[in-house]
């Protein structure tokens, strides 16, 4: 008997994403194992796609969407009132996974390194932190708290600048973290949870096209120039990173599978943050690294499917 899997896309937050990540996963899915259902979440909201998922009955559930309540936990939650098994971390990692000020709490409390930040919450005057972040010294990341895929992240190098970008994120209605700039290679390693205990993939190094200023939305996916190479880290450094990244797994109590996204900097690993749900676009990060461990996504989309099917 085939395994029915209902794949959830789409939403207001992250859509594009979504619907490109999803047509991927649609792709993968291996017809003679599973009956697929998909189930697209409007983007004017609405409730009817929740009676398609009851009426659907799956045995597990992929989830195709990008932050909001796809990633918060809402989702999670909802899944869990209706005893639905879902691939990924439960109510409370996604919550904490997806908020950046919470997940560098933790990860400072466990001794995971993190980049020295300034946290200001809606509805807070940004001038109040001035000295605060003078310490901090540019240049400056900007992000929002609770966005993913880079949205409203800015590098800046003055004051001015830092205006603007403060003033985007306000305009997501977002609390406001500011990060002291970190130099060095960015790195990102999965980590994937089956039976037998967690296991990480291949280390990746992140090198965004000169056209990007990071590795931002654009340069994750759309630009062709991005490159991402299976690491030239010293080996000592991969095991090093891939050891940080179970350690964050961890102590944020995620579950299913996640990203964890890294600087190297003069031989020191610092975290930038972990993502509960990465992309899974031709573009994405994880099935290049599945690829590295002889997965094809095929492959790892069975992995997560048999860790979360009843």
């Amino acid at each position: 008997m085939k395994t029915k899997v209902a794949v959830i896309y789409g939403g207001e937050t992250e859509r594009e994403v979504s619907v490109m990540s999803s047509k991927e996963v649609l792709k993968a899915l291996d017809e003679t194992k599973y009956e697929v259902i998909p189930i697209e979440i409007p983007e004017n909201g609405g409730a009817a796609w929740v009676g398609e998922l009851i009426a659907a009955a799956p045995d597990v559930v992929l989830l195709g969407l990008h932050g909001g309540i796809g990633e918060d936990g809402s989702l999670q939650g909802l899944l869990e009132c209706l005893r639905i098994p879902y691939v990924g971390s439960k109510v409370q990692g996604s919550a904490i996974g997806l908020d950046k000020a919470m997940s560098k709490l933790i990860m400072r409390a466990r001794h995971i390194p993190v980049a020295d930040d300034v946290f200001i919450t809606r509805g807070e005057e940004p001038g109040r932190f001035h000295d605060e972040i003078a310490r901090l010294g540019f240049p400056l990341v900007v992000k929002p708290n609770r966005n993913g895929s880079s949205i409203g992240v800015s590098i800046v190098a003055d004051w001015t600048a830092l205006g603007k970008a403060v003033a985007e994120v306000q305009a997501l209605d977002d609390d406001i973290l500011i990060e002291k700039y970190i130099r060095g290679q960015e790195v990102t390693c999965g980590v994937i949870e089956t039976r037998d205990g967690l296991e990480v993939l291949t280390v990746l190094d992140i090198d965004a096209d000169a056209g990007d200023a990071f590795y931002d939305y654009h340069a994750k996916y759309f630009n062709e120039m991005t490159k991402i190479e299976f690491s030239s880290q010293p080996g000592f450094m991969q095991n090093m990173i891939q050891g940080i990244a179970k350690d964050v797994f961890r102590a944020l109590n995620c579950s299913g599978y996640g990203r964890v996204d890294m600087i190297v900097s003069e031989e020191q690993v610092y975290v930038l943050e972990i993502n509960t749900l990465p992309g899974l676009t031709a573009h994405s990060l994880i099935p290049k690294a599945a690829r590295g461990k002889g997965l094809d996504f095929g492959a790892f989309l069975d992995k997560l499917i048999e860790f979360s099917a009843r």
